[in-house]
């Protein structure tokens, strides 16, 4: 790429918070121009553009591979237009399954999934980036701590003895380290295909014993897609969503098991503004998801979501070696209460 701007520099820009402008052409040179709901950060040289529909842009690209696609840093307010070239289309793999689950998680919240439905993932090389002339303001200071944050959280995975001190000291790492206020950790009962609550910080009830269909919001699409589910601004499209409070019980089928799961209440925020959903896998298993959100926009990046990565992959394989310890007591799920 022969440009000293890098997409990783532009990244905040990548985040979804205000749609991007696609700029197409026929071959006669006859322009297009649409707003795209996706644009994806893959690699230091690619992109990824959400396929939906079989619009004009789709069928543009397919004749005459170039394209322009205008980004915006919601910070800073910076423009900033990304010459592309159109490699292939994916319609399964890692680049894919993170798209869907993300349209899917916002999808899931308000019955809209064949709206929300991704065909394919659209991969551009990046062959040049341009700062667009204008005003802007002032970039945000970088983060620091975030390695120490990661460090203090695994000092505590190792010295745990037992679930319950694993579990709540995770989460209360990151609210001393991260600041991260409402947070949860579930598991999955193969059984029945639901994830339950076993731990939760910063909401006014714990929601222990609480039941999330796998599939069933960001948590349960994190954990049936096995990749992360982050939702970091309420934009059209997410506005479309209602808090998975409302969620549970709207769209509860016929005869299915209660969704709020042993009358427990989900102790969600009523109306979340970011959500990140990590699964937490060992050995290629799924174990459960790892979940925490905020009231306030944007309050979760690229860099939370790595970070989480990294804590939910020991986080899971500390869960498996301490439920396997012989001496240890194994986590039992709520049982319903017995009604006379």
């Amino acid at each position: 790429m022969n440009t000293a701007l890098s997409l990783h520099a532009i990244r905040p820009c990548l985040e979804g918070a205000i749609p991007a402008i696609a700029a197409t052409c026929d071959p006669d040179g006859t322009p297009n121009v649409a707003y795209i709901s996706q644009v994806v950060y893959v690699d230091e040289a690619h992109v990824a553009l959400s396929f939906q529909f079989f619009n004009k842009t789709r069928q543009n690209i397919l004749r005459n591979p170039h394209a322009a696609v205008l980004v915006l840093d919601p910070v800073t307010a910076r423009f900033y237009r990304l010459h592309l070239r159109y490699e292939r289309t994916e319609d399964s793999g890692p680049v894919f399954e993170n798209m869907r689950a993300q349209l899917a998680g916002i999808a899931s919240h308000a019955g809209m999934a064949e709206v929300f439905e991704l065909k394919g993932a659209d991969i551009y090389a990046v062959e040049r980036i341009e700062a667009v002339a204008g005003d802007s303001l002032p970039p945000p200071p970088p983060r620091t701590g975030l390695l120490h944050a990661l460090r203090a959280c695994s000092e505590h995975m190792a010295r745990s003895a037992s679930l319950d001190d694993l579990l709540q000291g995770t989460l209360a790492g990151l609210q001393r380290h991260l600041g991260i206020a409402h947070a949860m950790v579930l598991l999955l009962d193969a059984g029945t295909e639901q994830l339950y609550t076993v731990a939760s910080c910063g909401y006014a009830t714990s929601g222990v014993g609480s039941e999330i269909r796998l599939g069933q919001g960001v948590i349960g699409v994190a954990a049936r897609e096995r990749t992360p589910v982050r939702i970091s601004h309420m934009t059209h499209a997410a506005l479309y969503s209602h808090a998975i409070r409302e969620s549970l019980d709207a769209h509860a089928a016929p005869g299915a098991l209660p969704l709020r799961g042993l009358d427990i209440p989900y102790p969600g925020l009523p109306e979340p503004h970011s959500q990140l959903a990590v699964p937490l896998l060992s050995a290629g298993r799924l174990l459960g998801v790892l979940f925490a959100e905020s009231p306030v926009d944007l309050r979760f990046g690229f860099e939370d979501e790595d970070l989480l990565v990294a804590l939910a992959g020991q986080l899971a394989a500390a869960i498996e070696l301490l439920q396997a310890a012989p001496e240890a007591p194994s986590h039992r799920r709520p049982r319903p209460p017995q009604h006379p």
